[in-house]
């Protein structure tokens, strides 16, 4: 929810976010991007020189606070009567202060177009209400990313500045963050921790246009012809390409574990062996998967890995477009860095934009 009224821009000395983190950590629970080893991933901050917004990309996407990789639907108990619990019975996002809620911190623009895309996809086509639950507990600090990443192409996506999904957005300057104030939410967090903040100067909103404008020239637009993919699908379904790259493809599933925009999940029961208590648990799956499309009696709709890969490339950049008029991909590069065959979105994209064949 936007404020009622324009606010005006601040600045948050670097030095100052550390303890402006940690005042987050007394009233909510906070995520954000941390080292591992030569890598970084989003995870519980619980002391604010943990938070790492030098970060190039994560491994998984801040999706995971939205969908988790693992989660219970519902659970029950037969003894000593039938109790059935639901989580969705427990929503609970009344106040900003009562500990319910979470907040990531420091989520580049391509992760906040994905959470643009989820926020239609799986309100308007596949209504999501545990998704949505999560998305109404959570507030989001995002970061203009400022160097592009080694395999992203997230400006012939469309997703290089996004700030719709964002509470707070930051722009790194010399020694302090700009600070644009975007929703309600976003000012009560700089009233909380107000001390921390100043007033932007002139000359420092026009050093941030600076740096937006020349990002905006910097960036790789390795894509040129991105928003006609859908058309240029059409065209390319009997591709030679289509074997080409499932000769390649281990099915493994990579590419979709890792992607901001992926939502497929696959719902177990589990019961106890008394039979007297269970759950029943969703966790994600990949339509890259042998078993994804197979069905009762044995018959699978996409047996061999080119359909497979076909199906994925088609979903993304045809099917979505149709339903939600945006495409599945965010140019975050995730699957092309995880792929244990080297197969590179950026190259398979320009095949398809040449014809497929």
């Amino acid at each position: 929810m936007a404020p009622k009224k324009k606010t005006s821009p601040l600045i948050l000395k670097k030095e100052d976010i550390p303890n402006f983190v940690s005042k987050l950590t007394q009233i909510l629970t906070v995520y954000g991007p941390v080292a591992k080893k030569s890598q970084f991933i989003f995870d519980t901050i619980t002391d604010g020189t943990q938070l790492r917004l030098d970060y190039d990309t994560t491994i998984l996407p801040p999706k995971k606070y939205f969908i988790p990789p693992e989660e219970e639907m519902v659970k029950f108990s037969l003894k000593p009567e039938l109790k059935i619990q639901n989580p969705l019975d427990e929503k609970n996002t009344e106040s900003l202060w009562n500990g319910k809620r979470f907040l990531i911190f420091g989520i580049h623009s391509c992760d906040l177009t994905a959470i643009k895309f989820h926020d239609h996809i799986l309100t308007q086509v596949y209504p999501d209400p545990y998704r949505a639950q999560r998305r109404d507990e959570g507030i989001i600090i995002g970061v203009n990313c400022l160097t592009p990443c080694e395999d992203g192409f997230c400006k012939s996506a469309g997703a290089l500045n996004t700030t719709e999904t964002a509470d707070l957005m930051l722009t790194e300057l010399n020694n302090s963050y700009y600070v644009d104030v975007l929703t309600t939410i976003g000012k009560e967090i700089v009233d909380y921790c107000k001390t921390q903040f100043s007033s932007a100067t002139q000359q420092q909103v026009n050093q941030v246009k600076k740096i937006i404008a020349h990002r905006a020239k910097s960036f790789p637009d390795p894509l040129k012809e991105f928003q006609k993919l859908p058309g240029q699908l059409e065209d390319s379904y009997e591709g030679e390409m289509w074997n080409r790259l499932g000769r390649r493809c281990f099915g493994c599933g990579a590419c979709t574990m890792v992607c901001p925009t992926c939502f497929c999940f696959d719902v177990k029961d589990q019961i106890e062996l008394d039979t007297t208590k269970g759950s029943r648990v969703r966790k994600w799956d990949s339509c890259q998967l042998v078993d994804f499309a197979l069905v009762a009696g044995g018959h699978n709709f996409r047996p061999t890995i080119p359909s497979r890969v076909r199906y994925r490339i088609y979903h993304k950049f045809w099917i979505e477009p149709e339903q939600i008029n945006q495409i599945g991909c965010v140019g975050c590069g995730r699957c092309t860095h995880t792929c244990p065959a080297d197969i590179d979105m950026i190259e398979l994209l320009t095949e398809i934009e040449k014809g497929g064949n």
